[in-house]
């Protein structure tokens, strides 16, 4: 019995493995004519989960995906919050279901597949900052994305049109760990639709071993979202109207979140990093796409 549950896993993720080869195939068609000689093996972020997977599964073949955040602005009605590079990744095995449609497996760490740091909010608890480095941090405020379940992707993964319901956590000295804007049930809900045009279209080269590619400067935008206000904010909730004057929530127009990522479409055996290395130094500010990431998990309600 055993033997045979084996065996049928195999044939389900070799059909899978088939599918998202044939879509690689595709994009390295394209990416050859542009392909040059690399001196180092492309490093992918999170590429150590999909090794991972195929190790504990025993599955033999299976695709995997990350998304490395290079750049972007998250704005609610002039409240802006930059994102550099090493601020965001998305890593995760990439399935699909019973309709070929595809899915994201992320590792059971806690994280949905989506692995980011406290992001450093321009002019702290004020909007100015404040001397002595924000008053020795004490009005320093730092904005944390979590997501509340996996990204999801509407169509084929070439078109990076991926669906993100996430909370946003707020960081200050006064808040508590409990300061968030959505909730695991009401969830703030981006959808990223691809913006690239002829003129920037993003760019293609084959990973290291050939079995994958990287697609460079994917230009993505979600507009429209609503936010809600903020909770447990403070003891009991009592600072919820400061966050929610600062963020300038709850907000139903006027909010817009765009970025600039790579995208790896790869098989395992790449060489890269495990998304979670480096989350107990904690932390802001730009580490690189490769450099630690700070995350607080997913406590709070």
């Amino acid at each position: 019995m055993e033997s045979t549950v084996k065996n049928s896993r195999a044939r389900r993720f070799g059909v899978r493995a088939v599918v998202v080869a044939g879509t690689a195939g595709a994009v390295l068609a394209m990416a050859a004519p542009m392909a040059s000689a690399q001196d180092a093996p492309m490093q992918i972020p999170g590429a150590t989960i999909c090794d991972e997977y195929r190790s504990s599964t025993g599955d033999p073949a299976q695709a995997c995906l990350a998304v490395d955040v290079q750049s972007g602005t998250f704005d609610n009605n002039g409240f802006n919050l930059p994102i550099k590079a090493g601020d965001m990744v998305i890593a995760s095995v990439l399935t699909e279901d019973g309709d070929g449609n595809p899915v994201l497996l992320p590792r059971d760490d806690g994280h949905n597949g989506v692995y980011a740091k406290p992001m450093t909010v321009p002019g702290g608890v004020l909007g100015i900052d404040l001397p002595f480095n924000n008053l020795f941090g004490l009005a320093a405020v730092t904005a944390e994305v979590q997501a509340v379940e996996a990204p999801s992707f509407n169509g084929i993964v070439t078109e990076f049109d991926i669906s993100l319901p996430v909370r946003m956590k707020i960081n200050n000295a006064f808040l508590g760990d409990n300061c968030y804007l959505g909730s695991e049930t009401a969830p703030v809900e981006f959808r990223l639709l691809k913006t690239n045009t002829d003129e920037d279209a993003p760019t293609y080269e084959p990973t290291s071993d050939g079995m994958g590619v990287k697609v460079g400067g994917v230009k993505s935008a979600a507009t429209g979202f609503a936010i809600p206000a903020a909770s447990g904010c403070g003891p009991f909730g009592v600072l919820n109207p400061i966050v929610n004057w600062r963020a300038k929530v709850p907000a139903t127009s006027g909010t817009s979140l765009t970025t600039v990522s790579n995208g790896y479409l790869y098989f395992p055996g790449q060489e890269g990093n495990d998304p979670l290395d480096g989350l107990d130094g904690g932390g802001t500010g730009s580490l690189g796409s490769l450099g630690s990431l700070s995350s607080s998990g997913s406590s709070g309600s």
